[in-house]
């Protein structure tokens, strides 16, 4: 029985046709960051729990990031508004000794906001280990979410060589685009979910004073490239794996 081809309108062979990778690719994030006013850059921790990490997630979580930096420096801004008050005073008494009354007013103004901030100086010290315990606590789940993140993608990652190689071997074109670009996804993914790691890093220099205080030797997290394929990604997990068990021994170590 012969074969009989019926055309098909376009708009029926377009619909029919294998999508393009194009069409599936998932959509790369801004990277995204804010600078202090005392110097220093905060940059986002994705939330890896939450997928992908997206632009508008990302500067989210700088909001949320900002707010408490910007209540805890208060008082450190009216204590340099303070200083700035002293040293305008001195200019003026060297420029004209009679300018004394003027600027105790303004010395007197600035003080008033620095008295206080000293009234709400309680903390004893003793308050820094149970601290360093919680922040280092905190850095080790969401490092270990992370490394979770990435096993799962290095696993995706496996199963998508084992069918690309099948593909090629089997000549089906057609899979190897659709293949191809699902390991694209997964790559970018897994480049999403390590954009969390530089944040930490932040927090551990920012903790620097603090271990040093508390007796605790400095952590630092080995440099990691920004290779996404698999092979990297297995050896960047070997690292995090061992430097998630030395954050978890010095949290461990500090009394509750």
């Amino acid at each position: 029985m012969a074969n009989i081809d019926v055309p098909l309108p376009d708009s029926i062979t377009k619909a029919l046709a294998a999508p393009k990778c194009i069409d599936m690719q998932l959509p790369a994030s801004k990277k995204v960051q804010l600078r202090l006013p005392l110097g220093g850059t905060i940059k986002p921790i994705p939330d890896v729990t939450k997928g992908l990490p997206s632009t508008c997630s990302l500067t989210f979580n700088l909001a949320l990031q900002i707010a408490p930096i910007m209540a805890s420096i208060e008082c450190l801004m009216n204590v340099l508004k303070f200083i700035g008050a002293i040293i305008d005073a001195i200019k003026a008494f060297k420029d004209n000794p009679l300018s004394i009354p003027s600027s105790v007013d303004k010395l007197i103004q600035a003080a008033e906001d620095v008295a206080g901030c000293i009234a709400k100086v309680t903390v004893p010290p003793l308050g820094i280990l149970p601290f360093l315990k919680d922040l280092l606590l905190m850095i080790a789940r969401i490092l270990r979410c992370i490394v979770e993140a990435l096993k799962s993608v290095v696993e995706i990652m496996d199963g998508l060589e084992l069918q690309l190689a099948t593909a090629r071997q089997n000549g089906n074109d057609e899979l190897l685009a659709q293949l191809t670009c699902a390991k694209e996804n997964a790559e970018l993914a897994a480049a999403g979910q390590m954009q969390a790691i530089e944040p930490i890093q932040v927090l551990l220099d920012l903790a620097k004073p603090f271990f040093s205080i508390g007796g605790i030797p400095e952590i630092a997290l080995p440099s990691i490239g920004s290779d996404t394929d698999i092979d990297s990604l297995k050896q960047i997990l070997e690292t995090l794996d061992t430097v998630l068990g030395a954050i978890e021994t010095a949290a461990e170590a500090i009394p509750a």
